[in-house]
């Protein structure tokens, strides 16, 4: 899946929409880079260490959890490869429950982007300083600096060559076009990366001085990190079971999700209302004149009152609705750092992302006074935008928590979830009527939706941004092997109206 962005941005600017897109034979379902629906978590490498088992515990039944979804989805400005796994338990009685629904971000660094990534911001910096620089002088001598000291700032070092002078600021990478098999591929430890040549008795070229340069202050970095007892600790790999509870792979596609007008279409329905109301008030007062009624003239003024919608109509599932029915068969909802699509503005997870219970009502007065174009209960049904500050911040880096991902009801129909659902046990001298009864069927998973956030710097392990990498690749190496962070989910349940 390509990452779209704009700029500086590293937010998603549009909102992706998943599909399922057939099943995934056993013997192909090997790729952790591809993003799927079901089947077992495939770890980002074979060495690293990977989440316990009790990641893929419930919380509430302690029993096994299937993962719903593995998806590879890269930001623009991280070194990371970057993967998002959901996990889920499939007993109806511990649906929305705490604990029962589970989301992990994974990060295995790549190596040859994060040197793009460096080499990218050098000349930045390099550029920023020189123009700094250059005003400054010109600002002392009144000439330019540029033409006054000649070749002064030369660009045209090893930084501007290869690559990176073809690289412009566009929005997209090598490494977010959604293929597994381009990641690793290119002239990484072929002594191409950084356009030069390989010394033809294969011994290692003499270093530049500006590399010198570099590889002190890698080593500088290095000790410093130690001493700060920041860098990463490497354990061993330990499989989960093999036996684990899943369900069958599918492969996961993304498309830009595209939407009728949704101000047009109430507009368009709103002249239709209007002209058959004002038909409906003519025949009234052709009728009362005929039958020497009320005078004309005291309706002559009145304006068609908007009809109240019944009490507790939830406006944030209305709007669920109109949103889901133009793509019905979307089973995830992709755009990091955008707005979740709220199943429900009146449940417990509203409340913690902001979103008040009167925000799902238009029945107050200040709503029937607002003329505006997005008054009252159009304004609701449009209204988006959440708040964070009640959710638990990282862990690692105290950055706030930011929506990146949903799954959606249409994923219950894909997954057989029913199918790989554990009937409940119970005792066979027990006798069970009415919901009791009922509960010994279990169908498995249910939910309006699930909505994942995620640490909004994306930090691995506490560190952001690309300055503790360094800037050579032998700075990088402790940083190689993979990585993986408990992240949040809340759900929404089908039952929105109390």
């Amino acid at each position: 899946m390509k990452s779209q962005q704009t700029g500086k941005n590293k937010f998603t600017a549009t909102t992706l929409l998943g599909y399922s897109d057939g099943l995934i034979e056993s013997s192909e379902d090997c790729d952790p880079f591809a993003s799927r629906l079901g089947g077992r978590p495939l770890w980002l490498d074979s060495t690293s260490a990977v989440p316990e088992i009790s990641t893929g515990i419930c919380g509430n039944c302690s029993g096994e959890m299937v993962m719903l979804v593995q998806t590879y989805v890269p930001l623009e400005d991280s070194a990371y490869d970057r993967t998002i796994y959901v996990w889920a338990c499939n007993r109806r009685a511990c649906a929305g429950k705490p604990g029962a629904a589970k989301a992990v971000r994974g990060h295995l660094l790549n190596k040859d982007y994060a040197l793009k990534l460096v080499k990218r911001k050098r000349v930045a910096s390099a550029k920023s300083k020189a123009a700094v620089n250059a005003k400054t002088a010109d600002a002392a001598s009144g000439t330019s600096a540029i033409s006054a000291s000649g070749s002064k700032f030369d660009f045209g070092s090893v930084w501007l060559s290869g690559d990176l002078g073809s690289t412009k600021a566009t929005g997209s990478s090598d490494k977010s076009n959604g293929s597994a098999g381009s990641l690793f591929s290119g002239t990484f430890g072929s002594g191409s990366l950084f356009g030069g040549t390989a010394a033809k008795n294969n011994d290692p070229a003499p270093l530049s001085p500006t590399h010198e340069a570099d590889q002190k202050e890698d080593d500088l970095l290095v000790n410093q990190l130690e001493h700060l007892n920041i860098m990463p600790e490497l354990t061993e790999h330990v499989d989960w079971p093999q036996d684990i509870a899943s369900v069958p792979a599918q492969y996961l596609e993304f498309d830009s999700e595209e939407l009728a007008d949704e101000y047009q279409l109430d507009g368009r329905y709103k002249d239709q209302i209007d002209q058959a109301m004002e038909l409906a008030n003519e025949s009234t007062r052709s009728r009362e004149k005929k039958a020497g009624g009320t005078d004309e003239d005291e309706w002559a003024d009145e304006k068609y009152e908007r009809a109240e919608r019944p009490k507790g109509t939830d406006v944030g599932f209305e709007r669920f609705v109109r949103m889901v029915s133009q793509n019905p068969e979307q089973v995830m909802r992709y755009q990091f750092g955008g707005e979740p699509l709220l199943y429900s503005m009146q449940d417990e997870t509203a409340q913690k992302l902001g979103v008040s219970k009167c925000d799902g009502d238009s029945d107050d007065e200040e709503d029937d006074d607002d003329e505006s174009d997005n008054a009252g209960y159009d304004g609701w049904l449009h209204r988006r935008g959440y708040r964070t500050e009640r959710l638990p911040r990282c862990e690692h880096c105290n950055g706030r928590r930011v929506y990146e991902c949903q799954l959606m009801p249409a994923l219950l129909s894909v997954l057989p979830l029913a199918a790989h659902a554990k009937p409940v046990v119970v005792s066979s001298n027990a006798r069970l009527v009415g919901s009791q009864l009922l509960q010994t069927v279990d169908l498995g998973l249910e939910f309006g939706t699930m909505l994942v956030f995620v640490c909004e710097n994306d930090c691995h392990g506490g560190l952001t941004g690309t300055e503790y990498l360094g800037k050579t690749a032998s700075s990088m190496d402790r940083f190689a092997p993979a990585a993986y962070y408990n992240e949040l989910v809340l759900v929404q349940m089908e039952a929105h109206v109390e």
